[in-house]
């Protein structure tokens, strides 16, 4: 908190208030009973009175009862050293990493990788998280446990995961000081394509025994090109924007980048 604080001061930012984020989420054309998909940056906010608390009522306040919160709690450090990339691990010591890594546990196991906001919903007693053991999701509101339960070990981003059943529930996705980089709907559009499958394997408990489990997945990101598709999504497509402080934020519908996106990669393939 106090590194926010002396970085707003010294750029002569204002704090930003729980009404202020309101304000600007409605003006974003957020509305009761709204289905979010939320990414978030809370530090490129700069200081927060409430921090992430002061997120969570501002949002929850305007989508209300019958709509719902949803971010991407992904464990991907949840799985074998042998694939770790960022970064590398030595090879001996692969085995021991194999042995006392922590199974998957969807009430313990958080990820900072996922930001602050993410790991506060996680924590509130009424959300609902999805099972996989290092790409879950999870929620609060109305559609919470529809959108989280079910989620299948095989191609976690696929058919009949959390993102197909925010796309046919016409979500948004609201992007606070992030890009596309975090834009966790794109890999719903790459698993529409003819991608090569690989094998990933993640660290479960059942039946109160620590197991490793292998599950099919896509390559996902393979050309490194993002933040490309959020140029070209955002010259062609309808999204509202507007700053906070040096925060970009911006809401458009999750529906609307999936078909993009599938568009983009079946052209780019046919080149």
């Amino acid at each position: 908190m106090y590194d926010y604080l002396t970085i707003s001061k010294n750029k002569g930012f204002q704090p930003v208030t729980t009404s202020m984020l309101k304000e600007a989420f409605l003006k974003l054309g957020i509305n009761d009973g709204d289905i979010l998909m939320v990414h978030s940056s809370i530090s490129s906010l700069g200081y927060v009175i409430g921090g992430v608390e002061a997120l969570y009522e501002s949002l929850i306040s305007i989508v209300g009862n019958k709509g719902t919160i949803v971010v991407p709690s992904q464990t991907v450090e949840i799985s074998d050293p042998s694939s770790w990339q960022y970064p590398t691990v030595p090879e001996e010591w692969f085995e021991e990493i194999r042995r006392d890594l922590p199974p998957f546990d969807k009430k313990r196991s958080f990820s900072k990788s996922m930001g602050q906001f993410s790991i506060f919903l996680g924590q509130l007693p009424t959300s609902c998280r999805s099972n996989h053991p290092m790409y879950s999701f999870t929620a609060i509101g109305h559609y919470a446990k529809e959108i989280t339960e079910n989620q299948q070990l095989d191609f976690p981003f696929g058919d009949h995961s959390p993102l197909s059943k925010m796309y046919d529930l016409n979500a948004k996705i609201l992007m606070i000081g992030t890009d596309f980089e975090t834009n966790t709907a794109i890999h719903l559009a790459e698993h529409s394509l003819d991608r090569e499958i690989i094998i990933e394997k993640s660290k479960i408990q059942k039946n109160g025994v620590s197991k490793w489990v292998e599950f099919k997945n896509i390559d996902l990101d393979i050309y490194d090109d993002y933040l490309q598709i959020e140029k070209l999504f955002f010259d062609t497509h309808s999204s509202r924007t507007l700053k906070i402080n040096e925060s970009k934020i911006t809401c458009f519908s999750l529906m609307d980048c999936v078909e993009f996106t599938k568009k983009y990669y079946i052209e780019r393939h046919e080149k």
